[in-house]
């Protein structure tokens, strides 16, 4: 099996330790899955529809309707209808969607350093550009398929 094969399942492996991390370090603020990534979103696009939301984050208007609804239960954000087309709904963080913010921020801090935590400065700063190098060509490719 050539090296190139075992990058997809590399990523993966990562991702599903990412997801374990985080669900685990905001269990106790009852965070699932993409929940916190709406919220910090939220946190600096206070207001943004939820169609655009959705669009940022890379989920379904479904997803995001469903994510929104559990964030609304918990009291972490509340929805108005926009003034100007009653079709659309604008999502607010609320404070205690605010409070939540540094916790948040600190999971992800933490995962961070274990992630990158056997790399050399070197070897972080080139692990950064190789990823953003991909993640480049992966936007470059969806707006190309998307045409």
């Amino acid at each position: 099996m050539k090296q190139s094969e075992r990058i997809g399942a590399k990523i993966a492996c990562i991702f599903s330790h990412n997801h374990r991390y985080i669900e685990n370090a905001l269990e106790s603020y009852k965070l699932k899955g993409p929940m916190f990534a709406f919220l910090l979103t939220l946190s600096h696009k206070d207001g943004c529809s939820q169609e655009s939301l959705a669009r940022y984050l890379k989920f379904s208007k479904a997803t995001a309707t469903r994510v929104i609804t559990a964030l609304e239960k918990e009291g972490y954000v509340y929805r108005e209808k926009d003034e100007n087309d009653r079709r659309i709904y604008r999502v607010f963080i609320s404070d205690k969607g605010m409070g939540v913010v540094p916790a948040i921020n600190a999971a992800l801090q933490e995962w961070n350093d274990i992630l990158l935590s056997d790399l050399s400065d070197d070897e972080e700063q080139i692990f950064r550009k190789l990823l953003d190098k991909t993640k480049n060509t992966l936007e470059e490719y969806d707006r190309n398929s998307s045409n």
